[in-house]
């Protein structure tokens, strides 16, 4: 489901990108702006012959993550809620999120993170749900290759404390009163997120006084869950460099 969601996504936003560009700017200033843009090169010629064509073309070259940090660029000439919406108004911490996890695994983790950024203001149950499933997937990963057995049943807190363990990242690991009270901070987190998924995520049946998430809600379990998962990804780089 998350990789279909993500794939329209990315499709509508290639479309929507072209036509905003096609609108707002002349031929002769395609070549320059795609550069900034980060497309493939281009004469104006070209752009002459079909503004729209120019620009479908080299949007249709790029990935998901190129696609999105092309919208986030051109949202700063283009004010569109459309646009706002489809590119997740993009923070840095977005963005340094998304470089680690494309480097990590661009097919299943990088393309959950994604999913979960543009469902973020449009689908909150689906995002948050997404969020939870991303740490699951990091987590898991690192388990297999620290060749630690887990229950793949098992809940998340439970899987976090086995990594948390092996990467030697649990707070009774430590001495020091204030990494103790960080790490234990970092439980906390992987706990709420369990937690904030059964209770608002869509993982579950709704009933009618359940309460429904919010945009901020969302945000909230997606930014948290992306930073967990670098954390992890960080630390078992280094012990492992």
């Amino acid at each position: 489901m998350s990789g279909t969601s993500s794939t329209r996504g990315t499709a509508r936003l290639r479309l929507l990108l072209a036509q905003l560009i096609a609108d707002h700017f002349k031929a002769y200033d395609l070549p320059m702006l795609g550069e900034r843009l980060g497309l493939a090169p281009g004469t104006e010629g070209e752009a002459f012959s079909s503004k729209r064509m120019y620009i479908s073309k080299r949007l249709n070259a790029l990935d998901d993550a190129g696609v999105r940090r092309a919208g986030r660029e051109l949202a700063r000439d283009i004010a569109n809620d459309e646009l706002d919406e489809l590119v997740g108004n993009g923070s840095p911490a977005d963005e340094a999120i998304s470089s680690a996890l494309h480097r990590f695994d661009r097919e299943v983790v990088h393309r959950r993170w994604t999913d979960a950024l543009e469902r973020r203001a449009t689908d909150p149950e689906g995002a948050i749900t997404l969020a939870r499933t991303l740490l699951e997937d990091v987590i898991k990963w690192l388990l297999s290759k620290q060749n630690v057995a887990y229950d793949e049943k098992a809940d998340l807190p439970v899987l976090y404390r086995l990594i948390a363990a092996d990467l030697r990242l649990a707070p009774d690991a430590h001495t020091e009163d204030v990494f103790k009270r960080i790490l234990g901070s970092c439980q906390s987190v992987v706990e709420s997120l369990g937690t904030l998924r059964n209770k608002l995520g869509d993982a579950h049946s709704t009933g009618p006084r359940r309460v429904k998430p919010h945009g901020r809600h969302a945000e909230l379990a997606v930014n948290l869950a992306g930073t967990m998962a670098t954390f992890l990804i960080a630390t078992w780089e280094r012990q492992t460099a």
